[in-house]
């Protein structure tokens, strides 16, 4: 009984280790220091964990149309404020500002998004917050 209560507890632990290990690090992804600002047209919306993600497709001044990968929060910290699956649709033309990815130039960790409504939704709450930076 021992041996298998050994066995079940270290699985757990495993299991719960590799979870731990497998957040990423938003410096390393992120650059706060090269904050953009891009709009185009919702293409996908992925609202389920670890973080939301919007799939935008933006075109360029040369005509060329590019695929934004836009990342946020986790979809309970949004929920808390007041966001949810339907806040933003597929096809819906918004505005996004946040920082850029270090290595992808089209990848963006969002701040805020400008609704077509004009409405301004923030993905930062005050303590997430990491610069002061605005646009």
């Amino acid at each position: 009984m021992k041996t298998l209560l050994a066995i079940v507890a270290l699985t757990l632990g495993l299991a719960l280790t590799t979870q731990c290990l497998a957040h990423h690090s938003y410096v390393a992804e992120f650059n706060a220091d090269n904050p953009a600002t891009i709009e185009g047209v919702v293409k996908e919306v992925w609202f389920k964990n670890p973080h939301i993600r919007y799939y935008i497709t933006v075109t360029g001044e040369d005509g060329e149309e590019v695929v934004w990968d836009v990342r946020g929060l986790s979809p309970v910290k949004l929920v808390r404020q007041g966001w949810n699956k339907k806040t933003i649709k597929v096809g819906d033309r918004i505005k996004v500002y946040g920082h850029s990815g270090r290595t992808n130039k089209t990848i963006l960790s969002i701040i805020e998004i400008t609704l077509p409504d004009g409405s301004i939704l923030s993905s930062r709450s005050v303590t997430y917050d990491i610069t002061d930076d605005k646009k």
